[in-house]
């Protein structure tokens, strides 16, 4: 996990490295994906660029994000990138073996019809692997310490998290869709997330290299300068009722 941590010192803001090392090992538990393989809400490719270098690129990227879009060619680690517009997936039923999705689902305003859509291309027998935050992440907000459910509710507005479901209520979401629940995983504990909230602040710095450089990072070494080994930082499961996020092996 070490690499993966490095990885995101070097080009992202701190925050990142409390949560995505530890998604980039849950993915790889998998690997080698069955093709065609689709990344559902790719972004701007970088997750996928890190967690599967030694898979190959990704068969297609998919998002409703046109400017993440073209990050994402730089990147060149998908064959073919395609805008999605939030209605139906431009490809036939049963076509994808395997559908990836890090970190997505909690922000999809029309949860239900992407589902239904994820669901009809893959094909009979296919994986889907997802990330989801639970509702446990706005109780563990270090903000709400100080500011009570107001914080809550305008980080849920500022984070654009429209489905933080109970691990019950993700559960009974996946399976009213079809999708068999093979195995999930808890892999963020409530220290975990308040340290990510406090790093949003932190790395306000970064926020400012990209208004100005285009950057995230500006001087990548400079993490190793920091008075807490960060690199240090252990990968541990946790339970699933009081994770923050899931990790969830579907099949179809």
């Amino acid at each position: 996990m070490k690499n993966y941590i490095k990885a995101y010192l070097k080009n992202r803001p701190t925050f990142y490295i409390f949560i995505r090392p530890k998604e980039i090992e849950l993915f790889r538990n998998y690997l080698p994906f069955k093709r065609p393989v689709l990344d559902f809400g790719c972004g701007d490719g970088f997750f996928a660029k890190v967690a599967f270098k030694d898979f190959g690129k990704i068969d297609v990227g998919l998002d409703v994000d046109k400017k993440k879009l073209e990050e994402a060619k730089k990147e060149k680690v998908y064959k073919k990138l395609i805008f999605y517009s939030g209605d139906k997936i431009p490809f036939p039923n049963n076509y994808f073996s395997t559908v990836i999705s890090n970190c997505v689902l909690e922000h999809i305003q029309n949860l239900d019809e992407s589902l239904e859509e994820i669901y009809r291309i893959l094909k009979p027998g296919g994986t889907f692997l997802c990330t989801a935050m639970t509702d446990k992440w706005e109780k563990y907000l270090l903000g709400n310490l100080f500011f009570g459910k107001t914080y809550s509710e305008w980080m849920k507005y500022k984070q654009k998290h429209f489905n933080l479901l109970s691990l019950d209520n993700w559960k009974c979401k996946f399976e009213m869709h079809k999708f068999k629940v093979v195995n999930l995983t808890g892999y963020l504990d409530e220290k975990e997330s308040k340290l990510i909230d406090l790093f949003h602040y932190l790395s306000i710095g970064s926020l400012i290299n990209y208004k100005l450089f285009k950057k995230w990072v500006v001087f990548p070494k400079m993490y190793s300068m920091l008075p807490i080994n960060l690199t240090s930082l252990k990968f541990k499961k946790v339970s699933k009722f009081k994770s923050a996020s899931l990790y969830f092996v579907l099949q179809k």
